[in-house]
């Protein structure tokens, strides 16, 4: 797994529940960059994005999954 993925998972694991804009500078990476690491990450069923109330969406860790 690369780097900026430890950096999401590592991120999420102390801040919790937050919306890919926060996690972005969290992580300070790009928005694009971002987003495409949380798709692969969302695909291995390791985090969640759930939609939020507004367009915003939240990304969590998948506790449910076994190997997160």
């Amino acid at each position: 797994m690369t780097t900026s993925r430890w950096k999401v998972i590592l991120t999420l694991f102390e801040e919790g529940d937050t919306n890919i804009t926060k996690l972005s500078k969290k992580c300070s990476m790009r928005y694009d960059v971002l987003r495409s690491e949380i798709d692969f990450l969302e695909k291995k069923g390791i985090v969640e994005v759930i939609s939020g109330e507004s367009r915003a969406k939240v990304i969590r860790l998948n506790y449910s999954n076994p190997r997160s």
